[in-house]
């Protein structure tokens, strides 16, 4: 009876994958707008493809944190109580040669298609769209540099570019 049991426990076991597998997305429009992403993971899955949910340090009614990889990024999955029909996305990693050039101990990174946030341990914010428009901020400044900055308060508009200044829609022009 007792070999029956355990010959049973390991059946159920053999069929349970725990831990974290290597896996890469395959789609990031989940129709249920629940930050889910369709993966593939090859050594659980073979060529069969899933929707994970994500697992995020910060989630709730309409707040939390969520960065969704893009379409063949490599992440992490991991499988709710081991059970390979309930994927779960725990994270990303790069691949060779993947990782940004400037990341540094002392930096923090967050880069997309179109923009990049980078945080300096000494202070600096800077925020630098991928056409070069910038905001950058030190304890001792703020700058902005892009070809026309504009700047609006209760209707009001100023406008500063190489060619001048603007207030108030040409009310007071400065060339």
């Amino acid at each position: 009876m007792a070999d029956m049991e355990m010959e049973r426990l390991f059946e159920e076991l053999e069929s349970r994958f725990f831990g974290k597998f290597r896996g890469f997305v395959t789609a990031n429009d989940d129709p249920l707008g629940q930050g889910r992403i369709q993966v593939k993971v090859p050594g659980v899955l073979g060529e069969k493809t899933l929707w994970a949910l994500p697992c995020m340090p910060y989630a709730g009614p309409d707040i939390g944190f969520l960065a969704l990889p893009p379409v063949d990024a490599n992440v992490w999955v991991e499988f709710e109580g081991g059970d390979r029909s309930h994927p779960i996305w725990a994270g990303c990693f790069w691949g060779v040669d993947e990782l940004p050039a400037d990341v540094s101990p002392s930096v923090v990174i967050f880069r997309t298609p179109g923009a990049t946030i980078r945080i300096e341990n000494t202070g600096t914010v800077e925020i630098e769209t991928t056409a070069g428009n910038k905001i950058v901020i030190t304890d001792d400044e703020i700058k902005l540099e892009a070809p026309s900055i504009q700047q609006s308060a209760n209707g009001g508009v100023t406008e500063v570019s190489a060619s001048g200044f603007d207030a108030m829609n040409g009310a007071l022009k400065v060339v």
